[in-house]
């Protein structure tokens, strides 16, 4: 299917220095930076998976088999080229990815409907096709160029255009002030350095502008979504990679973070009107879940509904929702 709908460019610059680009050429310190898999290429370092002409050639890869295949098909051939992931997990996996936009149109709806949104972290696409649908002006970066190409698949199976960049969190490739809205989901537990990526995230928002940020809470009764282990996060962080080790064999565990530690973050990256909530799950989504999680899904949102127990979930619950504004509005 051709796209029916195109959305803008932002203004970028090069990651390393700052200064204009001429196509993918730094005018300011001579990077050039490649076009890979007909999208650009604007990062100064892989993400800790794959190296970068490793990452390169999966994408490469991935985008020949795109035109013959829809969304589904093409994460299934992701997973067929990636034997490190164990089966049991692929099943969920690709859950993940075909229910994204059920996720996707909750977030989207709380996105502003004027200006410039970037999303940071986008993953496969499903906010990005969720606000497009809607008419939002929005691009998406994730450092993950692989991925980048599962997102164009599933935009270009929905009609909708949006500009995709692989670029880092840390070192975005937008002039300072380019958006109004930046936005975030299950991405601040993945890197390396959380208050360097806010800060960034700061840098490219206009003031007066949005930050949006849903992820993960790192004191959750739930069991951890990445890991599948219950009480991960409640243990000291330097003793998570060995506990992660001898029950899943190796896997990474992210550093999930509490509400407490999201509120403290955005203050000391100059955000104000700070407000750190319990969001709603996106009934979409639920339905999806198997039986026993969907009633502790509606029981949530009963709970989320009763004033005394939203403290509660703001420290326990499974989610927490940001929402600041950069400083410096007129």
């Amino acid at each position: 299917m051709s796209p029916t709908a195109t959305i803008g460019t932002s203004e970028r610059v090069c990651p390393a220095c700052r200064g204009a680009l001429l196509g993918l050429s730094c005018v300011g310190c001579g990077r050039e930076f490649p076009e890979v898999a007909g999208l650009p290429d604007l990062r100064v370092a892989s993400d800790r998976f794959l190296d970068l002409p490793g990452e390169r050639a999966k994408a490469e890869r991935l985008a020949r088999i795109a035109p013959g295949v829809d969304l589904k098909g093409l994460a299934e051939a992701y997973y067929a080229m990636t034997p490190d992931v164990e089966p049991r997990r692929r099943g969920f996996y690709l859950g993940h990815i075909l229910g994204a936009e059920a996720r996707g149109s909750a977030l989207a709806a709380l996105l502003p409907r004027s200006g410039r949104t970037l999303e940071v972290g986008c993953g496969t696409g499903g906010l990005l096709a969720s606000a497009a649908r809607l008419g939002l002006d929005v691009e998406g970066v994730d450092i993950a160029l692989r991925w980048l190409v599962v997102a164009r698949r599933r935009l270009d199976d929905r009609g909708v255009s949006v500009p995709l960049v692989a670029a880092s969190a840390e070192r975005l490739p937008y002039a300072d002030a380019s958006f109004d809205c930046v936005v975030a989901d299950s991405l601040l537990e993945h890197l390396d350095d959380p208050p360097l990526a806010v800060a960034e995230w700061a840098r490219v928002l206009r003031p007066g502008g949005t930050l949006l940020v849903w992820s993960p809470n790192r004191y959750s009764l739930a069991v951890d979504p990445h890991v599948r282990l219950w009480g991960l996060g409640w243990l000291p962080r330097r003793w998570m990679s060995a506990y992660v080790r001898w029950r899943r064999g190796g896997a990474w565990p992210p550093a999930c973070l509490s509400a407490g530690d999201a509120r403290r973050l955005a203050a000391e990256e100059g955000f104000e009107e700070i407000e750190v909530e319990p969001p709603s799950i996106p009934e979409g989504w639920a339905m999806s879940r198997p039986a026993s999680q969907r009633r502790l899904i509606a029981a949530y949102g009963l709970l989320r509904e009763m004033k005394g127990a939203r403290t509660l979930l703001r420290a326990f619950g499974p989610l927490w929702q940001l929402r600041a504004t950069r400083r410096g509005a007129a």
